[in-house]
């Protein structure tokens, strides 16, 4: 007889997958499914759980609590919905059950009647929503985590009506201040586009896609939203922020002359304060780092990287590296606000080893 044992199960599902997923390559959708389990993963290991199999794009997972599953759930639905907020109804959205109950493993599969329930409760969970059982909200540590009851339903296969709960999530705008607000661009990329050499313009943005992600995740940087070839990248500390715009100017001029393109890469670095309301980001320090890049990347020739950071920034870096590579610069034509009084500085002799300084 296999042994049984009461644990808390959560279930993912991409909202949409279908039409969604028929429009990608088989290369496209598996890195996709990749990537997804890893970030699930990631925020699970984060609250003490452990994804136990796959269920189609989504997953079940297993966690030791009711309240650390609700907020490993909360956790997942926050970072989707700040990540790249400029992609609107084309964004990745799942949908998230959380349920306590019996399970067993039988032939090295997971069973039990919490997984009927689970996937009764899923079918309807609005996307970006995180629904519960009965039995996990009554174990739910409700002073941490708020519900609220959705209705008794009527679920396939149990007899009675099922009370079914919605974690409330507080939509309020986080504040996050002394954070590094980085722009990149690629310079030069505007002539491409007005060639009309499609398959090289595919080629260009999958590199800097790529080339910028792996940066932000080696340098422990966040990119919050992508338009075109244009990304917004945050960072905890000045250093960090420093040594990942070297690498990626250093990896970016290694493909560029690899691949012949004809585009450079534009920095610009401001320290401020970003506000976060859903997936909108906004702030003045946010327009602030906005308009130094569109404004100093015209001081660029078309064969050469900038970046450019504020005094902000470079008062930061007082003790570092890279300070006394800083050398103050006057943006023609002169700057209108947000840039009015804010002196500027360009970092010379980027490295071109492809390793940045070690900022400590």
């Amino acid at each position: 007889m296999n042994q049984l044992r009461t644990t808390v199960v959560m279930k993912t599902d991409i909202s949409g997958s279908t039409s969604r997923f028929r429009e990608l390559l088989t290369t496209d959708l598996q890195a996709l499914l990749g990537e997804h389990r890893t970030f699930l993963a990631r925020h699970a290991a984060e609250h003490g759980g452990r994804i136990i199999k796959p269920a189609g794009d989504g997953y079940w997972l297993e966690f030791l609590s009711v309240t650390s599953a609700a907020k490993a759930a909360i956790a997942v639905q926050e970072e989707l919905r700040l990540a790249q907020p400029n992609r609107a109804q084309d964004r990745l959205s799942i949908r998230i059950v959380i349920a306590l109950g019996d399970i067993a493993v039988q032939d090295d599969d997971f069973i039990g009647d919490v997984f009927a329930l689970a996937t009764r409760v899923e079918a309807i969970t609005p996307p970006d929503e995180i629904y519960l059982t009965a039995g996990a909200r009554l174990a739910l540590a409700s002073a941490e985590v708020q519900t609220a009851l959705v209705e008794n339903f009527v679920l396939k296969g149990f007899v009675e009506p099922m009370p079914v709960y919605r974690i409330e999530q507080r939509h309020r705008t986080r504040v996050i201040p002394g954070i590094y607000i980085l722009f990149v661009d690629l310079h030069g990329f505007g002539k491409i586009m007005d060639a009309g050499h499609v398959t090289k313009i595919e080629r260009i943005l999958d590199m800097l896609d790529a080339v910028t992600y792996g940066t932000a995740q080696e340098f422990g940087g966040t990119v919050r939203f992508n338009q075109g070839d244009s990304y917004c990248i945050t960072f905890a500390e000045a250093a960090q922020a420093m040594a990942g715009v070297e690498r990626l100017i250093c990896k970016w001029d290694a493909i560029r002359h690899l691949e012949q393109f004809d585009c450079t890469i534009s920095i610009a670095l401001h320290r401020g304060t970003l506000y976060a309301f859903r997936s909108f980001l906004y702030g003045r320090d946010v327009w602030i780092a906005s308009q130094l890049q569109s404004a100093s990347s015209k001081l660029l020739s078309d064969s050469e990287n900038g970046i450019f950071v504020t005094d902000a920034v470079y008062s930061a870096l007082f003790g570092t590296p890279w300070h006394n590579r800083l050398q103050p610069v006057a943006l023609q034509p002169l700057p209108k606000p947000p840039l009015v009084g804010i002196a500027v500085y360009r970092l010379c002799e980027v490295a071109l080893d492809n390793e940045p300084p070690d900022p400590f």
